[in-house]
């Protein structure tokens, strides 16, 4: 298997690894468009992570940096992963992990983020897996759509 971070001129691996790899029931609308992707693989604080295993994207991962506004420093939020049905359970999803840890230790990141459902058995397993902490006990999200 091979993961990496994604960089300018690699958009359509990116969109490949979207239209393969998240199902089209989970997608909200049309697929992100080119131009959108070019901006986010120029952008440094922008972090998309792909797996592919011979050549087929398998898992990505998506997420960004910015700064932490009251304690200093900066914070990466892990934003979206996903893993090919068919590849599930194979550590395709830790692997993305580990692969994310490590720009965010080249980017001097002081801490990542990510949350999910209390109930989402496998992302709690990834994110223990790679050495991530629970910090509640309860998940709730909320949506602006503008």
């Amino acid at each position: 298997m091979k993961v990496h971070r994604l960089t300018s001129g690699e958009e359509s691996l990116w969109s490949r690894a979207v239209s393969v790899v998240v199902a089209e029931e989970d997608r909200e609308g049309p697929l992100v468009s080119q131009r959108e992707i070019a901006q986010a693989l120029g952008d440094s604080r922008c972090y998309l992570v792909v797996a592919e295993a011979d050549g087929d994207p398998v898992g990505l991962l998506s997420a960004y940096r910015f700064p932490d506004v009251v304690t200093g420093g900066e914070l990466i939020y892990l934003y979206d992963i996903e893993v090919r049905f068919d590849h599930r359970r194979k550590g395709v999803g830790t692997t993305l992990i580990h692969s994310l840890i490590e720009c965010g230790q080249e980017d001097r990141v002081r801490l990542i983020w990510a949350g999910t459902d209390v109930m989402n058995v496998a992302a709690r397993r990834a994110f223990e897996a790679t050495g991530a902490k629970l910090e509640g006990e309860s998940y709730a999200e909320f949506e602006w759509r503008l």
